[in-house]
């Protein structure tokens, strides 16, 4: 031990360490010159001796008895014990604390304490005795065991292995098993094993023969009760059981949903599911009045009015209705409905009308039914069938767009493990159709009779692909890739897809751009100041292509693009209101653009 020096009055003092003594562990408490000092003693260093397994830092960290902190014979014997414990949870239960070294300073005022360890042999697996399984078979039940005869003895593994058990009880209908480790009997010999007694309690089967429902005011039962997946009279499941709570929450009608409770009446088990309803109706509005810019020309109203319903009379179909004019003469009409469940079957059927008058040029409606399979709570595929007339409008036609009638059909895939539709955290969505169909032109002018092939071939593909990570306390990173082609000859700016706006590309206005084939990405990171509220900033760029159209006398064009800014999404009465303020390229603080939406997920 170092000599230490002590500031006395402008003095020096030192002394010379006493020879270290060493003292049985099971001893420590019973030694006299610890104890009788009148001056507490303080610890100088703490060492390890012996350890080989356990690494000295480690075992460091493991004790109470620290350097520059008083002297306690208490201490060092919990620490002892300390030792032998954590050897235990290693595997090494014949490990014992031969001794403890003490060497006292000439003052007993400083004193080094030395832990002599003998780790021994690493513990094995010796023979597991049962008692108390009947449906379980013992070789049924070992064969689950991760920890075998022979293999080296650890506690955490033989933890892990009895859960295991339990939940395969569980699966098989017996919920309230449990398994008691009674006893860990060592025996000493060419190797050190431990023979494990464990002591079944398999209790009854128990099936679900009923489903409570508590605190939905609006909602029916029976639509929550057939969100479950669970029928009258199945054993109980704990995977279902787990999976019936995230069901509800993409319902996106209540609040809250609680883990479902399982309980027992008269030998009969049954489920308790609390939720909370939300607010499963959103409005939108923002209406204005355009007045005449010249004499004989008429004002005209200009706004936005979006209405979406999730929960229909409380019985979990859904309505939607949006209305936007843009200017004088552009302007969109939105409607759709779905209804769940057909048949009391995991499939859904909605359907969706849409019209867009595009200022003097062309009409565009479009009908397009859709069936949902669910396959489970995550994954679902459907049918597509889209058609489409376009009716260019009379009088001068600039842009030669001609009247044309598509039908498609096609599939579409969708997997979503978002754990929040509106402010996910975690997980990811992925959407893709692809469509395949043909476009007549019922009107073909006089003169391009000649250029105008009477029917086409179309194909239509789309990707959305969104992710969702939490990197720290409350922070969340967004990144979504878009992208949507559509192929065929004669492709007309009415079949073309439009981005830009709120929703796609922000710092540019709604539905700028046009192409055949377009892509973009947002990124965004998030700050939660709320369970569904949160700032952000983000930065989004895009990708359209327009191919050359001779016909008409329009050039290839395509171009990246790309814009950046703040935004804000609360959570309202409402609904989920997003607004953010964005630049696009070349614009000034003065020209940025400012986006607002009502979030609402169909």
């Amino acid at each position: 031990m170092a000599t230490p020096q002590v500031a006395d009055s402008g003095h020096v003092m030192s002394f010379r360490a006493q020879p270290a003594r060493f003292f049985p562990a099971c001893l420590i408490g019973v030694f006299a010159h610890a104890v009788t000092l009148a001056a507490p003693t303080t610890v100088a260093t703490v060492s390890v001796q012996g350890n080989a397994v356990a690494g000295t830092q480690e075992i460091l960290e493991w004790l109470s008895t620290r350097p520059d902190q008083a002297f306690s014979a208490a201490v060092v014997q919990r620490d002892v014990l300390t030792i032998s414990e954590n050897y235990r949870l290693l595997g090494f239960y014949a490990a014992t604390v031969d001794s403890v070294g003490l060497a006292f300073s000439a003052d007993s005022s400083l004193v080094d304490v030395a832990f002599r360890v003998r780790e021994g042999r690493q513990s094995v697996v010796g023979s597991y005795f049962l008692t108390g399984n009947k449906f379980l078979e013992r070789d049924e039940i070992l064969s689950k065991f991760h920890q075998k005869t022979g293999d080296p003895f650890a506690e955490s593994e033989l933890e892990a292995d009895v859960i295991e058990l339990l939940n395969a009880y569980e699966r098989i209908g017996y919920p309230l098993a449990s398994c008691r480790v009674v006893d860990l009997q060592t025996r000493i010999g060419e190797s050190d094993s431990i023979d494990i007694y464990l002591e079944i309690t398999e209790s009854v089967v128990v099936t679900i023969d009923e489903i409570s429902v508590e605190g939905n005011s609006e909602t029916d039962p029976d639509v929550i009760v057939r969100e479950t997946r669970i029928r009258t009279g199945e054993l109980f499941d704990p995977e279902k059981n787990e999976a019936i709570r995230q069901r509800l929450q993409r319902l996106n009608i209540f609040s809250s949903v609680s883990e479902p409770e399982l309980y027992l009446r008269d030998q009969s088990g049954g489920l308790l599911i609390k939720v909370q309803e939300g607010n499963s109706n959103t409005f939108d509005g923002v209406i204005g009045y355009v007045p005449s810019q010249q004499e004989g020309e008429e004002g005209f109203v200009t706004g936005l009015v979006s209405v979406g319903m999730r929960n229909l009379f409380g019985t979990g179909r859904k309505f939607s209705f949006r209305w936007q004019r843009e200017d004088r003469f552009s302007q969109e009409l939105g409607i759709r409905y779905l209804e769940p469940w057909i048949f009391d079957f995991p499939l859904n059927i909605s359907a969706g009308f849409y019209q867009r008058q595009q200022d003097t040029t062309f009409v565009r409606r479009v009908i397009d039914p859709k069936a949902e399979l669910m396959v489970t709570e995550e994954f679902s595929i459907a049918l597509l069938y889209v058609a489409e007339n376009v009716i260019p409008r009379a009088g001068e036609n600039t842009s030669r767009v001609l009247k044309t009638f598509s039908q498609t059909i096609g599939g579409e895939i969708v997997y979503d493990t978002r754990d929040d539709l509106f402010s996910a955290t975690s997980g990811a969505r992925y959407r893709t159709d692809y469509q395949y169909g043909t476009r007549r032109t019922t009107e073909i002018p006089a003169d391009l009779t000649a250029q105008i092939e009477p029917s086409v071939q179309v194909q239509k593909f789309s990707l959305d692909l969104d992710f969702y990570l939490t990197t720290f306390s409350r922070q969340v990173a967004a990144i979504g890739l878009h992208g949507r082609e559509i192929r065929g000859d004669q492709i007309d700016e009415a079949q073309m897809y439009r981005f830009g706006g709120t929703t796609t590309m922000r710092g540019y206005r709604e539905n700028q751009f046009l192409g055949t084939r377009v892509a973009w990405t947002n990124a965004e990171y998030r700050f939660l100041i709320g369970r569904r509220s949160y700032v952000y900033g983000f930065v989004d760029a895009g990708y359209y292509f327009r191919p050359e159209d001779v016909l008409r006398g329009i050039p290839k064009s395509e171009d990246f693009k790309h814009g950046y800014g703040l935004g804000l999404q609360i959570e309202t009465g409402l609904g989920h209101l997003g607004v953010s303020y964005a630049l696009g390229e070349g614009d000034s603080f003065s020209t940025g653009k400012i986006h607002f939406g009502l979030i609402n997920e169909f």
